[in-house]
């Protein structure tokens, strides 16, 4: 035999007439008059195809199957009532994997807000991944929580804030003889460059400024990382143009110097991106916190 489907709708009422083993106080309890409740308890008996509660004197007495279904809803009703409802959240009793795509100069300049994170929750785990063009369609195919990109991207579905706005300086090793006087852009152009590769085909800011003069670099050395440029400018003539707040980075760390570039480059603005499925989650609101916090990813001690 097909069991019948039980009515969600009477479990308040069958509650309350398992409870309090009478028609007219079950009636009180759910603001119905008794004749009401009186149909809601025919609905129960034939839905169970039992009697549930059978007379004894003034009262009732629950049936065998009454007090089995008794022991169930004591589960099923605290269960019911936190559908939907917040459980809060808390950043020491995370345990979850948060995959974020950026360039090694993004962990870099958030390694005071990684490590507060990391004081914060433990046991989360923050997987970094190396960024790529592709960076926002991996969010949207979730391989991906966030990705940090200056990349322009407003398709549907994705969230984003503004990490940092960079401008762009060069970087020479501390003993070159190169300075803000002597260094202008046929100065700029005759030495031999290094950059930094997201992709091969990937045309850069710098070089689409420069071509925008009709001008090229010489690049001679192309990295990976950006953590490599230090070890390979030292005794070198190569110049590196990196973002400012990178630059000054270095600068508290090696023997390097900065200059002005001699030519112009729009400011670059540097996104951190999720997707609208994880928009209103309680635990990536807290990574999007932690990560956008400015006072401690301006700091360079």
């Amino acid at each position: 035999m097909i069991a019948k489907m039980i009515d969600l709708n009477l479990l308040p009422a069958l509650n309350a007439l398992l409870r309090e083993k009478h028609v007219s106080r079950a009636a009180q309890k759910c603001n119905l008059s008794q004749s009401a409740m009186s149909r809601i308890l025919a609905k129960l008996r034939s839905q169970f195809n039992d009697d549930l509660l059978v007379r004894a004197g003034n009262d009732y007495l629950l049936t065998p199957k009454a007090m089995e279904i008794e022991l169930q809803l004591n589960e099923l009703l605290p269960a019911i009532k936190q559908l939907g409802r917040s459980q809060g959240f808390s950043a020491a009793s995370a345990t979850q994997t948060i995959r974020i795509s950026s360039t090694d100069m993004d962990v870099l300049l958030l390694a005071d807000n990684i490590r507060e994170m990391q004081m914060q929750a433990p046991n989360l785990v923050l997987s970094f991944r190396s960024q790529s063009p592709d960076s926002c369609e991996r969010l949207i195919s979730a391989e991906l929580d966030f990705a940090i990109t200056p990349l322009d991207n407003s398709r549907s579905g994705l969230h984003r804030q503004v990490l940092r706005t960079d401008t762009f300086v060069a970087v020479v090793e501390e003993n070159s003889r190169l300075n803000s006087q002597n260094f202008d852009l046929v100065t700029y152009l005759s030495h031999k460059h290094g950059v930094f590769n997201v992709a091969e085909n990937l045309i850069g800011r710098v070089d689409s400024a420069l071509a925008n003069i009709r001008q090229a670099r010489n690049v001679t050395l192309r990295l990976p990382t950006f953590s490599q440029i230090p070890p390979l400018l030292k005794g070198s003539p190569l110049i590196f143009t990196l973002p400012e707040s990178f630059a000054q980075y270095l600068a508290t760390r090696y023997p390097i110097k900065i200059l002005p570039l001699p030519f112009n480059i729009e400011p670059m603005k540097v996104y951190l991106y999720w997707h609208h499925r994880l928009h209103h989650s309680a635990l990536h609101q807290w990574v999007r916190g932690a990560l956008l916090e400015r006072a401690r990813s301006s700091e360079f001690s």
